[in-house]
């Protein structure tokens, strides 16, 4: 639908509005949607509408673009070119026929998939043996307990395939106590198969209520109580209930699975003769056809699963018992993905591991196990591998005693300014006792006094750092000036890293945000990633009211046609970064909190649109209130409430326009701001109705006098 929009030039609105209304659900089609009033009333109301459906009817079912398995690989006996024609696509010599020719010509496809997690494993062994070198991933026994205690507590964040929401329910509820309660969970959750997980828990858990269409499907079914969960069930009940030989079971399968229509109707007589002729009855026979049928479109073979149950098993072993190598590891594996690296770093901080920042003397090139905590690697922004290995190569003459000596044993190693910079501003050489702010003031001038120092080779010429000794202190001094800020040595982590190493500006807004009870912007803006393994619709929705707080990064700000002012501005916390849009409305109220470096909740309705990262429409901004300013706030309120004991009867009446003016808009934002325990009462001057706010306010003459400054004394009462 919104191919064919492109094509002839109709606004990206308008083809929106009719794109939505056709539901997310799998195989619909046009003419199924067409069904609903909504878009069939569209339809019929607007010729624009009727020529974009009708065309998009038209080539619906044709191949939208050439595309390449991602895993695909065929193998011939003799030279490819022999049996098929090839063409090049960006470098990779891929077959001209798709999958189902390549098969039907009996060419052997294989499916080699790449899977993260597989490094993952290998990287937290690695960091395993440099304390159990006999460790072995392979011999992990498959009845820990620990292991399923993990798994069945939905603990399970950065576990493959058990890591969405989901499937963490689906595990709490199922408490899998062995590895065929993976397998099968990892069967099951999937469209399809996915209708039969209460009836699989159910049964799981009280085995009395387990049945059987036929005795016979009891031994085949037994193991997954009495659900039809893989793809060898089906080639199973098709041998035992029809007779059917090992390589007709498998043309029933793939039929199924690849949705080959006439294929299945010629099966399906074919089936119920065979089940007839073994003494079943028809009706039986037809109504277990079908749902096979209807199940094996979405099945699992049960090998597959298998294999992803293993990979899950053991990730989840590693998270349970080695639970830093792995967490190091998993990080390892997002490099280069800040939202995710915080994301696992809280994850971190849930377990009870801090995440250090870089440091020179104990960092690895990547994130390494550190003690009973995870070190930043040194591989940061403007410093290559290479060097960071020449670091930790020049570590083993011993450690770095100060900034001067690492710059003096580094200097033969291409140290260079941008280098020295990200260092610095990553805090690598906070241990070594000198503030950022001095290395920063310094490190130009030392540098440069080491290349002139290379280049000389005056006998007996004296610089910064010749002395007597080498184990003298340094001769340079630093100047004596005081450290950053705290939000001063964050902006430095974030400009070299473009995330924040030891806390967040966040941070100290933290008792106001607790008390709102914000959504996380993490769990938003992973609705944009693909993760591995993830098949469940999100449980965050487009237009979903929500409410997140972060601190403003970025503002662009736009004049509409009509001249009036709106902005898009970036808010981000610790974990995450998601993209607000204030409209003319909302900007004229809080324009003054739209800023750079602002500490903001917002509250608004979600947007999420195909091949767009999730965005929030913004109804209100809260300037966020600092820890002990908000403390003494709360503080000032409860003795309030304390010593006017008659107060909670008093309420707060607002005039206003409308609940729609601006006087309300700004009126309603003071009393999200300074929430208590006053009921306030909006009056509609429009329709002459009262209407009481969500929650009330604490009535201190300050937020009063700000109420009559917003919208005048004559309009507001307090009795």
């Amino acid at each position: 639908m919104r191919d064919v929009g492109r094509a002839i030039g109709m606004s990206y609105n308008e083809v929106d509005s009719v794109a939505k209304l056709i539901p997310h659900e799998l195989n619909i089609t046009i003419e199924n949607a067409l069904k609903l009033p909504e878009l069939k009333a569209l339809y019929s109301s607007s010729e624009s509408v009727k020529r974009l459906i009708d065309t998009a009817m038209a080539i619906e079912g044709m191949p939208r673009n050439v595309s390449i398995h991602a895993a695909g690989i065929v193998i011939t006996d003799k030279p490819l070119y022999s049996y098929v024609p090839l063409a090049q696509s960006k470098g990779v010599t891929v077959t001209q026929y798709d999958m189902d020719t390549v098969a039907a010509l009996g060419l052997l496809k294989f499916d080699f998939l790449a899977l993260r997690y597989l490094t993952i494993i290998d990287d937290a062994a690695r960091q395993i043996r440099e304390e159990l070198p006999e460790f072995d991933v392979e011999k992990l026994p498959l009845d820990d307990a620990e292991t399923y205690e993990l798994i069945s507590k939905g603990q399970t964040k950065g576990i493959f395939q058990l890591e969405s929401g989901g499937m963490r329910t689906m595990l709490q509820n199922l408490c899998p106590s062995n590895i065929e309660d993976i397998i099968a969970a990892i069967a099951l959750y999937r469209p399809g198969p996915m209708d039969s997980i209460p009836k699989y828990i159910e049964c799981r858990h009280n085995p009395e209520k387990v049945e059987y269409k036929l005795p016979c499907l009891e031994e085949i079914l037994k193991s997954t109580y009495g659900c039809v969960v893989y793809q060898e069930q089906v080639m199973s009940i098709c041998r035992r209930v029809a007779g059917y030989s090992y390589g007709h079971a498998d043309v029933v399968r793939r039929a199924m699975s690849k949705k080959k229509a006439s294929v299945l109707a010629a099966e399906k007589e074919s089936f119920i003769s065979g089940a007839v002729a073994n003494g079943i009855e028809e009706a039986k026979a037809a109504e277990l056809f079908e749902e096979m049928a209807s199940f094996a479109n979405y099945a699992f073979n049960k090998s597959h699963a298998a294999s992803y149950a293993m990979i899950s098993y053991r990730t989840a072993y590693l998270k349970a018992h080695y639970p830093r190598q792995y967490m190091a590891a998993l990080l390892n594996s997002v490099v280069g993905s800040p939202a995710k690296i915080a994301e696992y770093i809280s994850d971190c901080g849930k377990l009870g591991i801090n995440v250090l920042p870089p440091d020179i003397n104990e960092s690895r090139e990547d994130f390494h196990v550190s003690g009973k905590n995870i070190r930043f690697g040194l591989i940061l922004k403007n410093i290559g591998r290479q060097f960071v290995r020449d670091v930790i190569k020049e570590r083993r003459h011993g450690d770095f005693k100060s900034f001067d000596d690492f710059a003096e044993r580094m200097i033969g190693f291409d140290l260079n300014k941008r280098q020295l910079e990200t260092l610095i501003k990553s805090g690598a050489f906070d241990s070594l006792g000198i503030y950022r702010s001095r290395l920063m003031a310094s490190f130009e001038t030392i540098l440069a006094a080491l290349q002139n120092k290379n280049r000389s080779n005056i006998d007996g010429q004296l610089d910064m750092f010749s002395g007597p000794s080498a184990n003298t202190a340094p001769s340079y001094s630093y100047p004596d000036i005081p450290e950053y800020s705290i939000r001063e040595l964050l902006m430095l982590e974030r400009d070299c890293m473009g995330m924040y190493f030891s806390g967040h500006l966040l941070d100290s807004f933290s008792f106001h945000v607790a008390d709102l009870g914000v959504s996380s912007m993490a769990e938003i803006a992973a609705l944009a990633e693909d993760d591995e393994g993830t098949s469940e619709p999100p449980a965050i929705k487009d237009k979903q009211r929500i409410r997140v707080a972060g601190i403003i990064s970025a503002v662009t700000k736009k004049t509409t046609r009509s001249g009036d002012a709106m902005a898009f501005f970036n808010l981000s916390d610790r974990f995450a970064e998601l993209e607000c849009i204030a409209f003319t409305k909302q900007y004229a109220v809080s324009a003054p909190y739209i800023c750079e470096d602002e500490a903001v909740a917002v509250e608004g309705n979600l947007s999420l649109r195909e091949d767009e990262k999730p965005k929030i429409i913004a109804s209100k901004i809260i300037p966020l209130v600092e820890n002990s300013a908000y403390s003494a706030k709360k503080q000032a309120t409860k003795q309030q409430s304390e010593t006017k004991s008659a107060s909670a009867l008093r309420r707060l009446f607002l005039r206003v326009e409308d609940l729609e003016c601006e006087a309300y808009l700004r009126a309603s934002n003071l009393v999200d701001i300074f929430e208590g325990g006053t009921a306030v009462v909006f009056y509609d001057s429009s329709n002459s109705k009262y209407v009481s706010y969500s929650h009330g306010i604490a009535a201190s003459d300050f937020v009063l006098d700000q109420l009559r400054r917003l919208i005048g004394d004559e309009n507001v009462v307090y009795k």
